[in-house]
């Protein structure tokens, strides 16, 4: 699997490619959509041709865009535990931000355990893993090859060392999903 980083703002964004594109991971800041669409250019992708997205929580910087890349017909991936960061998706934002609200109805909704064989459906091997601890909406997407997108998960150099702590269990549960590199939301990937 190909992974590219359409990413601006200094946020990451990722298209996933094999052969053609698979899936975005983490969509633009509101009111971008111009931005994402020649940063894909850019990057010899064209945003249409991409067929799905999933956001790793639903923050104005991961998930801005998501209504509006709906709208050009990127169905929008959601694991069930993300469901209760939608609505406040909308109250983080300006009303001159240009956001589009996302359209649960529209989007394709389920849970962790389901994730790989949908993914598998996709032509892409690895599975959806909740990962609160940034937020309680955290996902992680962990590809079998070891690539594992974080989103703004706390750095696990910063966590406490304690197995109570929600970062340092979502840490370990993307140990033990075979994680080696990390593509944070921001920053440079590292290998774990």
């Amino acid at each position: 699997m190909h992974i590219v980083n359409v990413g601006y703002r200094s946020t990451n964004y990722y298209v996933l490619v094999d052969g053609t594109p698979k899936l975005l991971v983490d969509a633009g800041w509101p009111g971008t959509l111009g931005m994402m669409r020649h940063m894909c250019r850019r990057m010899g992708i064209r945003l249409e041709d991409i067929p799905y997205q999933m956001v790793t929580h639903f923050h104005p910087d991961h998930a801005g865009l998501a209504g509006d890349l709906q709208h050009t017909g990127i169905r929008l991936i959601v694991i069930d535990t993300q469901l209760t960061g939608i609505p406040l998706l909308s109250t983080y934002v300006k009303p001159q931000d240009g956001y589009t609200e996302v359209e649960l109805e529209a989007s394709i909704v389920m849970g962790e355990a389901e994730s790989r064989q949908f993914l598998a459906g996709t032509g892409i091997r690895g599975e959806i893993i909740s990962t609160p601890g940034h937020s309680d909406d955290s996902v992680t997407l962990v590809l079998d090859e070891g690539a594992a997108f974080t989103g703004d998960l706390t750095n696990p150099m910063l966590v406490p060392d304690d197995p109570g702590d929600p970062a340092y269990q979502s840490w370990q549960k993307i140990r033990r999903a075979g994680a080696t590199i990390i593509y944070p939301g921001h920053g440079p990937t590292w290998h774990i």
